[in-house]
Order: C-alpha cells, then sequence, then structure tokens
C-alpha cells in the first residue's frame, strides 16, 4: 500500500516517516536467489494496511 509513498530514493526505496524500505518483486527476488536453491516463497499480510510481504527461505547448495 506504500510503495511509491514518500521520497523516492531509488532502485524502489522509499522513504516515508523516517524509515526506509525497499520494495521488492517477484523478479528481483529470483534474481537476488541465483546461485541459491529458492526453498520456499511464503506470501502473508501483516497490520491494518494491510502490508503484503514474502517470507523467503534459500539455501546454499
Amino acid at each position: 500500500a506504500h510503495f511509491g509513498a514518500g521520497r523516492d530514493l531509488g532502485d524502489n526505496l522509499y522513504e516515508n516517516g523516517g524509515f526506509v524500505v525497499h520494495f521488492f518483486d517477484r523478479q528481483l527476488v529470483d534474481r537476488l536467489a541465483e546461485g541459491f536453491e529458492l526453498e520456499d516463497v511464503t506470501t502473508f499480510e501483516e497490520g491494518d494496511l494491510p502490508r503484503r510481504l514474502w517470507r523467503i527461505t534459500m539455501r546454499r547448495p
């Protein structure tokens, strides 16, 4: 819900209310997981907005 809100710091980073948040899309997750075994990607929501989050589990091969 906060994507794009606040001061744009580039690279999907936004500062809002003194906090800097880095927003990830699935393509970035897959790219960052290169060289690892991507064990699990679980989506969940938290808080009143709700915040849509991912729990990522990776393992070194």
